[in-house]
C-alpha cells in the first residue's frame, strides 16, 4: 500500500515523500539487495509524472524484479528508489522509460544496500509521518462524510500508558491545555495497562489537527506513553 506524507527536514525544507508502507514487513529482503535510484527533474506533481511514475514502477518491477520503496518531491526533483536482485541493464531500461515520456534531467546510480537502510532509515516515515497519515484519513472520511470542518465539536483522543503515575501526570499537564478526561480505560493484558479518553471543543480543520495530535503525542512520549489517535463526530 502506497502512501504519502508531507513533513519538514532537518533544514526546515519541506517534502513529500510516497512510500510502499507494506515493504517493512518484509524488510530487508535478501533476495533484493540492491537500491536503484533515479532522480529527475520535477517541480511538482502532475498528471505526466504520475503516469511516468506508474511506467517506471511497471517496467522495473517486470525487466528487473524490482520493487518499488518509495519517492520523494524535494527541492525540484523527484527521488524515485527501488529495490532489485541486480542493477544489470538499469540504466538502459529506465532511459527506456524516460524517452517514452519526452525525457528528463536526470541522475542515476546504484549500490549494494542489503540491510535495506535508506528504506528503513529515510523512506518509511516516522511517528510525525505515520500521525500525518492517519490524521489525512480520518479527515478525509469526515470530509467525504459531508462534514464542515470548520465547526468546532467535541473531539476524543486516546492515550495509553505502562504505570497509572505516568497517565496521571500526562492528565494534569493537559489539562491546561483545555483537555477534560472523558473516561479511563484499563487492559490489565497489555504492557500499556493504562488509558485515558481525553476529549477537547475545536475544529477539525488539518491544521489545528496537526497541533493537537503533534502536541499529544510529544505528551505521552515524556512518560513513555503512546498517542492511538483521536475520532469525533460530524460537524
Amino acid at each position: 500500500m502506497i502512501e504519502f506524507y508531507e513533513l519538514l527536514d532537518d533544514e526546515n525544507i519541506p517534502y513529500r515523500c510516497d512510500v510502499e508502507l507494506d515493504l517493512l514487513e518484509e524488510s530487508p529482503q535478501e533476495e533484493r539487495p540492491w537500491l536503484l535510484w533515479l532522480f529527475v527533474k520535477a517541480d511538482t506533481l502532475t498528471d505526466a509524472l504520475e503516469a511516468f511514475t506508474t511506467d517506471l514502477i511497471s517496467t522495473l518491477s517486470g525487466s528487473l524484479d524490482a520493487v518499488f520503496a518509495g519517492r520523494v518531491m524535494k527541492e525540484g526533483w523527484a527521488e524515485f528508489y527501488f529495490y532489485a536482485p541486480h542493477a544489470k541493464r538499469f540504466e538502459n531500461i529506465s532511459s527506456d522509460v524516460m524517452n517514452r515520456h519526452g525525457g528528463y534531467v536526470y541522475e542515476r546510480g546504484s549500490s549494494r544496500d542489503s540491510k535495506w537502510e535508506m528504506y528503513n532509515d529515510n523512506l518509511y516515515p516516522d511517528a510525525y509521518g505515520l500521525l500525518s497519515i492517519q490524521n489525512r484519513h480520518t479527515i478525509a472520511a469526515l470530509v467525504e462524510a459531508g462534514d464542515d470542518l470548520t465547526i468546532p465539536r467535541e473531539v476524543e483522543h486516546y492515550l495509553f500508558f505502562q504505570t497509572k503515575s505516568s497517565m496521571e501526570r500526562t492528565v494534569s499537564q493537559l489539562s491546561s491545555h483545555g483537555f477534560e478526561v472523558k473516561e479511563y480505560v484499563n487492559d490489565d493484558e497489555s504492557d500499556y495497562a493504562y488509558g485515558v479518553v481525553l476529549i477537547k471543543t475545536e475544529a477539525i480543520m488539518p491544521a489545528i489537527i496537526e497541533e493537537t495530535t503533534t502536541s499529544l503525542y510529544e505528551s505521552a512520549m515524556q512518560e513513555h506513553g503512546y498517542y492511538e489517535g483521536w475520532s469525533t463526530v460530524l460537524g
